[in-house]
């Protein structure tokens, strides 16, 4: 596992250090060609100019974007490193070996730009940026400003799983455009550490060092880097809505953390008016349809979370269609009212077949379909019931989809989540503890889908590239167990801790 780790690690910051060395060749060797031809031509710089250098920019952070973003993050300035392990979003065992391959990129696209141009592009600044004298507070508020909205773009689009997905690739670049071209006539728009320096290094080593601004570098440094962490804070502030009970715990966490367990978050049940009982044993149609409605909530809830994860390994149609899917099943079981836990099964899965889509639909369908199929037309089903239509609901999902556990898929929380059920049924727990049980599994199941290999669907496409990222469908699973918990705890008037 260890050299795995050092192995991923090495990508990353060859990629940081590959999107670095690209950011400067297109965008500061842009600026050095135009002085070049500025030169021969005598064309005076203009706003003309301005916006070919900030286009420049703007179409190689969304080149790198899509080429490295995948595997480092596309950091690629100083600035959004720093601010991101503050706001503990990259870890900060990350950040030197970051930064290093940052800088060193820098300086190598600056010898590159040297290289295509030659002594002209040297003789016209190879991108060395400068402010006027006596402007030191106008260039300083103008890095700080302009990198502040960068990094605090740079946020919201790719830290918070409420953004909408897949589109970072356009908002990051299109802010940096917007910035250069007022930025530029003040300072040259440095906007990150590794690109301010990166030049100076590189003419500084070529012999052409003779007059550089070193001493407005605290400047330009201290206005970037401060930046970054003032728009990690904002976005801390901004984007830290309070969730209420029902999300907060409605949203399996992530990114567990390794040695403990997250605590569990209770939200009582509203009552229901019966007194509070134990060793329920039997459930019927209103706590099943309960659970299809509970579960709508929840989907619909944590759509934006659902989606989000879609989008790393899939095609970001997930959220959505569980959304739809599932609230077309409450829509179904309200205006058929079926009166038996197998109607209410049976109806469930033909409105996710009719309507859930996807490819989670024909495999959502066949499981409440097949779980309808292992009842009988009782108007109660005992645990032991319950437990042979979840296992035959499993069945079904395994069958159609040819997957097994350990493929990273739904299989992965779906298996541990029935065997848990049946193990607290065999042990004379009752439906409540044992559905508690279940969707704890299943969680325990969706964490471990992190540190899978995709097998199956289009997560499998990418191949290596979706270990690190926990598969939608195990996701949805979780929430859909949850439900159910929820659901048998209220019909026994107890209060319910999902973890």
């Amino acid at each position: 596992m260890a050299s795995k780790a050092e192995a991923s690690f090495s990508r990353k910051i060859a990629a940081e250090f590959v999107g670095t060395a690209a950011l400067v060749v297109c965008g500061p060797g842009t600026a050095a060609a135009t002085g070049v031809i500025a030169r021969s031509s005598g064309v005076a710089f203009s706003m003309a100019q301005l916006g070919v250098i900030a286009l420049a920019f703007m179409m190689v952070i969304i080149a790198m974007i899509y080429t490295i973003g995948h595997i480092s993050g596309c950091h690629i300035n100083p600035a959004v490193t720093l601010a991101l392990a503050a706001a503990r979003k990259t870890p900060w065992a990350d950040v030197p070996g970051y930064l290093a391959a940052q800088f060193t990129g820098a300086v190598a696209g600056a010898f590159a730009i040297w290289t295509i141009l030659e002594q002209p592009g040297l003789d016209a600044g190879l991108g060395v940026l400068s402010y006027n004298p006596g402007h030191t507070r106008a260039a300083f508020c103008a890095e700080l400003i302009g990198t502040f909205l960068l990094v605090l773009v740079v946020f919201g689009t790719t830290t918070d799983s409420r953004a909408a997905p897949g589109w970072y690739g356009l908002p990051i670049p299109a802010v940096a455009f917007a910035v250069i071209t007022i930025l530029g006539p003040v300072t040259g728009a440095a906007l990150n550490p590794a690109r301010y320096l990166g030049p100076m290094i590189a003419r500084a080593a070529l012999g052409a060092g003779h007059g550089l601004p070193w001493h407005q570098t605290p400047t330009y440094l201290t206005a970037t880097f401060t930046a970054g962490l003032l728009a990690a804070a904002t976005y801390t502030f901004l984007g830290g809505v309070k969730d209420s009970p029902a999300h907060s715990r409605s949203r399996p966490d992530p990114k567990p953390e390794p040695s403990r367990r997250p605590r569990p978050v209770r939200r009582p049940v509203a009552a229901t008016g019966r007194p509070e009982t134990h060793g329920t044993t039997t459930v019927d149609a209103t706590v099943l349809r309960a659970w299809i409605g509970e579960a709508a909530q929840l989907l619909d809830d944590n759509v934006h979370y659902l989606t989000h994860l879609d989008a790393v390994i899939g095609d970001a149609d997930h959220g959505g269609n569980m959304r739809r899917g599932f609230k077309a099943a409450v829509m179904t079981l309200d205006d058929t009212a079926p009166a038996t836990p197998r109607a209410v099964l049976g109806a469930a899965g033909d409105a996710f077949l009719a309507n859930l889509g996807g490819a989670a639909g024909p495999l959502y369908g066949t499981g409440f379909r097949q779980a309808a199929d292992a009842l009988d037309d009782s108007a109660d089903i005992t645990s032991v019931q319950l437990g042979v239509a979840l296992q035959a609901a499993l069945a079904g999902i395994q069958e159609l989809g040819a997957a097994a556990v350990g493929d990273k898929t739904m299989v992965d929380a779906w298996d541990p989540a029935v065997t848990a059920y049946r193990a607290v049924v065999e042990a004379d727990g009752d439906v409540v503890e044992a559905t508690h049980a279940a969707a704890e599994a299943a969680e325990r199941g969706l964490w471990a889908t992190g540190g899978m290999l995709a097998r199956k669907g289009r997560a499998s496409y990418i191949g290596a590239r979706s270990i690190g990222h926990q598969d939608p469908g195990a996701a949805s699973t979780v929430l859909i167990l949850r439900a159910l918990a929820t659901a048998t705890a209220a019909e026994a008037g107890r209060a319910v801790s999902v973890r």
